[in-house]
C-alpha cells in the first residue's frame, strides 16, 4: 500500500473518534443515516498528510486481537462456529455518485452476519460477513454499508485483510463478491474499543436513518470449542522449538504460500538432532495443507553423499519416516508424534515417540500472540 493509504487510515480515526461526528445530511443527499460517512472519508483523503512508509511491516501494536488469530485471506462462513453469531438480511444501494443508471438504482438483499471468532489468551475477534445472493453477479454490485458501534457511534476501522495496518474498507466501497471483514484497531491509535466487551453493531444500508442492530454478549472463551483446540497452523508459528531441558536439540518450522492457490499452504521441518554415536545428524520433510488446518503429517528423510561446504558432486535423499499429528497447542508449544521406517540403514537414527516442545525464537514480525 502506498504511504497515503497508511495517512488516511489514521487521518480517519482523528475525524471519526469514539464519540463520531453526527451527520450533516446537507453535505450530499443520498446520505441518509445520522452519520455521514461519506463525509469522514472525504475529509480524511483531504486531510490525510504526507509520511513516510515504515520500513518493515510489523503486527499492529494497537491491534485488535493476536495477529496470529486470522489467517489472510479471510475465509467465509467462519461464523458457523460461533454460537452467537447474530445474522440479518439488509437492503444494500449501488453506488449512488455513478453515473450509471444500472448501478445507481441498484439495490440488493444481501445477508449480514456479525460475529466472532475466539483467539489465543482468551480474546476475540470481531467479524462481519456480506453474502451475496447465489444469482449475484459482479456488475451491478451493491456498496459496503456504513458500520457504528454502541450508542456513542463509535465508527471502528474495518479490514478485508488481517493483521496489518494498511488494509481499510469504507462505507460506499464496492461488494463485488460474498465477503468477509474484520473489526480493527487503527495504528498509534490506542485501544479506542474493547471488542471482547458486549457490544451492539449497528449497520447502516446507507438509504434510510433507521440501522440495522446486532447484539453480541460479552466474549465467554467456554462457549466456543475452537478455543480449547489446536491453533490454525500458519507463518505466525514458524520458528525454532526445542526441549528446554535438554539444550542442543531442535527443530526449525517455516510455513509459508504455494504461490499457486490461496487455499494451500505448505510446511517444511527441519530436525537437527544427533545419531547413536552422538553425531549431530538432521532430518527434513515438507508437506502441504489445506489453510486452517489444526494439524499436519509430514514425510521425513535424510541425505547421504554430501559433503562440507558443497564439495560433493550430488546428494541422495531418501525416506526415513514420518512427523505424525504436528499442532500448535499454543503459540509457543509444538506437539508431534515421530516413526521412522522399518529396515534403516546401519547408522541411520531410528525410533518412534512424542514430543511436545517450546518455542525458542519466532519471525521478525510475525509475532504469535
Amino acid at each position: 500500500m502506498c504511504p497515503s493509504r497508511f495517512a488516511l487510515s489514521i487521518a480517519l480515526f482523528v475525524i471519526a473518534s469514539p464519540f463520531a461526528v453526527a451527520a450533516d445530511a446537507q453535505h450530499n443527499s443520498a446520505v441518509q443515516s445520522p452519520i455521514d460517512f461519506r463525509a469522514l472519508r472525504a475529509q480524511a483523503i483531504h486531510a490525510a498528510p504526507g509520511g513516510a512508509q515504515p520500513g518493515e511491516l510489523f503486527a499492529n501494536p494497537d491491534r485488535a486481537y493476536p495477529p496470529s488469530c486470522l489467517n489472510a485471506p479471510l475465509a467465509n462462513q467462519l461464523y458457523k462456529t460461533d454460537p452467537h453469531a447474530q445474522q440479518k438480511q439488509i437492503t444494500l444501494p449501488g453506488d449512488p455518485i455513478t453515473s450509471d443508471a444500472n448501478e445507481y438504482s441498484y439495490t440488493e438483499a444481501d445477508t449480514v452476519t456479525v460475529f466472532r471468532v475466539p483467539c489465543a489468551g482468551g480474546v476475540s475477534a470481531v467479524l462481519v460477513e456480506i453474502d451475496r445472493p447465489s444469482t449475484a453477479t459482479s456488475y451491478p454490485y451493491p456498496v459496503f454499508p456504513g458500520v457504528a458501534i454502541g450508542s456513542g457511534q463509535f465508527v471502528p476501522r474495518i479490514a478485508a485483510d488481517p493483521n496489518t495496518f494498511y488494509s481499510n474498507v469504507y462505507a460506499y466501497d464496492p461488494v463485488s463478491t460474498s465477503s468477509t471483514y474484520v473489526f480493527e484497531n487503527v495504528y498509534g491509535g490506542g485501544s479506542d474499543q474493547l471488542y471482547n466487551q458486549a457490544l451492539s453493531v449497528f449497520v447502516y444500508d446507507l438509504q434510510t436513518p433507521t440501522p440495522t442492530e446486532f447484539d453480541l454478549p460479552a466474549y465467554n472463551p467456554s462457549d466456543y470449542a475452537a478455543a480449547s483446540q489446536p491453533m490454525p497452523i500458519s507463518g505466525y508459528q514458524s520458528g525454532n522449538f526445542y526441549d528446554a531441558t535438554r539444550g542442543g536439540e531442535g527443530i526449525q518450522i517455516e510455513v509459508g504460500d504455494t504461490g499457486t492457490a490461496s487455499s494451500t499452504r505448505t510446511i517444511t521441518f527441519a530436525w537437527y538432532t544427533f545419531d547413536s554415536s552422538g553425531t549431530p545428524y538432521w532430518l527434513y520433510g515438507n508437506a502441504s495443507f489445506t489453510t486452517g488446518a489444526t494439524q499436519v503429517n509430514i514425510p521425513l528423510y535424510y541425505g547421504a553423499g554430501g559433503g562440507f561446504a558443497g564439495n560433493y558432486t550430488s546428494v541422495d535423499f531418501e525416506p526415513w519416516g514420518n512427523i505424525t499429528s504436528l499442532e500448535f497447542t499454543d503459540c509457543n508449544t509444538v506437539r508431534f508424534s515421530y516413526a521412522s521406517n522399518a529396515g534403516l540403514p546401519a547408522g541411520v537414527p531410528a525410533g518412534s515417540g512424542s514430543k511436545i516442545w517450546t518455542r525458542l525464537t519466532q519471525l521478525n514480525g510475525l509475532t504469535c500472540q
